[in-house]
C-alpha cells in the first residue's frame, strides 16, 4: 500500500547553521490522523513547510502518495496537500470571505461556475453558509479559523496539514473545530497531520503520535506516548488532565483497567467500576499515598 506521506532521512539547517531537522523518518498511511508533538522550536513548522514543498530539501526526502514532491508541479502539490497555518490572519488577505476561498480554485484555472461550486461546498463543510460577502478581519477568531480551513478545502486536497488547530480558541469553537477535523477525516477520507500543544484534545485527534525534538524521539499510540514519563519529561510535554487525574486516583486505591485519555473514556471506566462494585467506588489512603502523589507531581511539573 502506498503511504500518503513518506519522509526519509530529512535534514535541514537554518541559514545560521542551526540544525532544525535531523534525519527525520515519518510514514503516514492514507486516511490516518497523525499528531506531531514537541517543545517550542522543535522543528514542527519547518517539517510542515517541507511537506508542501515551500522549503526544499537537498535530497529526494519527501514523497506524497509515492511521488517525490520535488518532481510535482505546484498545481499538483496544492491538489494533494493543503496547509492551514496556526494564525488565520497569515492566510486570509482578500476583501471578502468569498474571495479568500475562491483564490485557490481561480489560480488553478477553473471556470467561474466551478469556482462558485467549490466555494459554496467549502463553506458548507465548515458550517459558514451565507458568509460569502463578509469581511474576514471582522470575523471572530474561531470563524477566521474556519474560513482559513475553507480556503484550503476549496482545492479539495487529499491531505491536510494543520498547525495548532485549537490554539487561542474559546471552548465552544475548540469543540467545533475538533469535530470538524474528525468529520473531514471520517466522511471525506482526508489524511490529517497536525502539530498541537493541546494534549487534552490530542487523544480525539490522533491515531498515531510522533514526538519531534529536531529528530524523532518516539512514536506510538497516544496511550503509549503519554505512558512514557521519561519521553514526556525530557521533551517538556504533558499528559492529558484526565490521564493524570486517574493516575492520582490510583494512588488512592482506585483500580483501573486502563488509564483514560479523554472524558469519554473516563465516563466509560467509572461506569464499568461502579457496575462491578455494586454502585460504589472505594478509595483509601495508605502509608505511601502522599509520597507517591508528591513524586508524581514533581515528575509532572517539568514545564513550569
Amino acid at each position: 500500500m502506498i503511504n500518503a506521506i513518506d519522509v526519509t532521512n530529512l535534514n535541514y539547517s537554518y541559514p545560521d547553521g542551526t540544525k532544525a531537522l535531523d534525519g527525520i523518518d515519518i510514514k503516514i498511511e492514507e486516511g490516518e490522523k497523525t499528531v506531531i508533538v514537541g517543545p517550542n522550536g522543535a522543528g514542527k513548522t519547518t517539517l510542515f513547510l517541507h511537506l508542501n514543498g515551500t522549503l526544499k530539501s537537498q535530497g529526494k526526502n519527501v514523497s506524497i502518495f509515492g511521488r517525490n514532491i520535488s518532481e510535482m508541479a505546484i498545481e499538483e502539490r496544492i491538489r494533494e496537500i493543503g496547509i492551514i497555518f496556526q494564525d488565520p490572519d497569515d492566510q486570509l488577505f482578500m476583501p471578502t470571505v468569498y474571495d479568500d476561498i475562491a483564490f485557490g480554485p481561480l489560480n488553478m484555472g477553473l471556470e467561474n461556475k466551478e469556482v462558485d461550486e467549490k466555494v459554496k461546498k467549502a463553506l458548507s463543510i465548515v458550517g459558514l453558509e451565507g458568509f460569502e460577502d463578509k469581511v474576514p478581519h471582522h470575523l471572530s477568531y474561531g470563524q477566521k479559523k474556519k474560513v482559513a480551513m475553507a480556503s484550503v478545502l476549496s482545492m479539495e486536497p487529499k491531505i491536510l496539514v494543520i498547525d495548532e488547530p485549537t490554539a487561542n480558541l474559546d471552548p465552544r469553537s475548540r469543540k467545533e473545530l475538533i469535530k470538524l477535523i474528525n468529520k473531514l477525516n471520517k466522511n471525506q477520507g482526508i489524511t490529517i497531520i497536525m502539530a498541537t500543544h493541546d494534549v487534552n484534545a490530542l487523544p480525539q485527534l490522533s491515531d498515531r503520535v510522533y514526538v519531534l525534538n529536531h529528530k524523532i524521539i518516539a512514536q506510538g499510540s497516544p496511550r503509549e506516548i503519554f505512558s512514557d514519563s521519561t519521553v514526556l519529561k525530557e521533551n517538556n510535554l504533558e499528559a492529558p488532565d484526565v490521564f493524570k487525574l486517574f493516575k492520582v486516583l490510583g494512588f488512592f486505591g482506585y483500580d483501573y483497567d486502563t488509564l483514560p485519555l479523554s472524558i469519554d473514556e473516563a465516563i466509560e471506566e467509572l461506569t464499568k467500576t461502579i457496575e462491578t462494585n455494586n454502585g460504589h467506588i472505594h478509595l483509601h489512603i495508605h502509608e505511601h499515598t502522599h509520597q507517591n502523589i508528591r513524586d508524581f507531581i514533581n515528575n509532572n511539573d517539568h514545564h513550569h
